[in-house]
């Protein structure tokens, strides 16, 4: 594993533990206390066992802009 590898496992890791899971889903919306579900701002990270749709779906961008320039 390279260095540049390890650093963006820390960025993203650090990314999750400060904005919550839902801040890399496609379906995000952000509210006054953070990311939530796009159209649903009482529904947080519950989109895998509720079985309502959207269903969480990582977002490819967000881990690009973590990436080393």
């Amino acid at each position: 594993m390279t260095v540049a590898e390890l650093r963006l496992r820390k960025r993203y890791a650090h990314y999750l533990k400060k904005n919550g899971r839902c801040a890399v889903c496609q379906f995000r919306g952000q509210g006054d206390a953070g990311y939530h579900c796009k159209g649903w701002p009482d529904r947080v990270a519950t989109c895998d066992t509720d079985g309502k749709l959207p269903a969480f779906r990582f977002d490819d961008h967000v881990l690009e802009q973590l990436r080393d320039a």
